[in-house]
């Protein structure tokens, strides 16, 4: 249990743990990043590519008496923009060292090869859902938010499960792919402080986005069987608290998990129940289940309506049949 007789300085959430809100101008809100004291001085994400955060990430360091020049190291949870943005600015100005999982390491570098791979597949898996073609305007759009919101760097140390972090040596890090392929959440056994990115949040469930596989001519993740069995693990860990990289702290976290796990079976069966009067693609699926989004939205529609429908074909609860190139659920 957390020591109740610790005393923090002012501003700690736990023993030389520091949050940092900063806005972005994305629907999810102001993200949280953290601070850590250890052997070096560490950041915890890095926010968007916007003057706003930059400013109010300054504002917020000096309040705990530091500089941007005083960070040693930056560890990214994931690769989102909101998560990715300044770490090239962070780094030129502060000389730290980036810190990742491996497969963040492509988004991170914007490698002109990796991303016509990443446009592929996506051309390629939107064809398969029976996407309409005038809405893979959107993979030029993901592009255009990159490189508004964020700008290449590098990751000079990558880092895997149940590794220690580099000179913090009371964390360790935790792979909780799901939500990314690459995404990692940060644990201190001694006080159960678990830092989970976008893993675990308290108001909303997070999105199990699809991603090209790392080998090009893999099958692709199955994300949300993944993000599930992360969330397993982390229900199965002593957590006392958790801190998310949006809204407020979570100190139920097994509970919370419970009714994830839960509504991924109710919006399963909400999928079972659109394929009653036949065969549906998943775009068309995608539609009845989110109903008022548009296209812009629609790496979220397919991501989250692609994993609900994984969960029910590896249960055998629905099949699949591939027509012209399409695949067809039915029953």
């Amino acid at each position: 249990m957390i020591d109740r007789s610790w005393k923090g300085k002012p501003g700690e959430i736990a023993r030389g743990l520091y949050k940092i809100e900063i806005p972005t101008p994305f629907s999810v809100g102001p993200i949280n990043l953290y601070l850590i004291e250890g052997e070096k001085l560490t950041l915890v994400d890095a926010g968007p590519l916007t003057k706003e955060a930059w400013n109010i990430l300054s504002k917020g360091l000096g309040q705990y008496g530091y500089k941007i020049s005083d960070i040693q190291q930056v560890i990214l949870t994931h690769q989102h923009v909101d998560h990715c943005g300044l770490l090239e600015q962070i780094r030129k100005a502060s000389g730290a060292t980036t810190i990742a999982h491996p497969l963040a390491v492509p988004y991170i570098q914007l490698n002109e090869e990796f991303m016509v791979y990443h446009d592929q597949f996506f051309k390629d898996l939107y064809e398969e859902c029976g996407v309409p073609k005038e809405y893979f305007t959107i993979i030029d759009e993901f592009h255009q938010e990159l490189m508004e919101f964020s700008e290449p760097s590098q990751i000079d140390e990558v880092v895997g499960h149940e590794q220690t972090v580099p000179h913090l040596s009371e964390w360790k890090v935790l792979y909780t792919p799901g939500h990314t392929q690459s995404h990692i959440a940060l644990y201190r056994e001694e006080d159960r402080v678990l830092i989970a990115g976008d893993h675990i949040i308290k108001h909303v469930s997070s999105n199990a986005f699809i991603e090209p596989p790392q080998n090009q001519g893999s099958q692709r993740p199955m994300t949300l069987l993944q993000y599930r069995t992360s969330l397993g693990m982390c229900a199965n860990k002593n957590i006392d608290i958790v801190f998310s990289a949006h809204g407020e702290a979570i100190t139920n976290h097994q509970e919370l998990i419970l009714q994830r796990l839960h509504k991924n079976w109710d919006r399963g069966n909400r999928l079972r129940g659109f394929l009653q009067d036949g065969e549906k693609t998943a775009y068309e699926l995608s539609r009845l289940l989110f109903p008022h989004l548009n296209h812009t939205v629609l790496p979220l529609t397919i991501s989250e309506t692609l994993g609900h429908l994984d969960l029910l074909t590896t249960q055998y609860q629905i099949g699949v049949t591939k027509k012209d190139g399409v695949l067809y659920y039915s029953l």
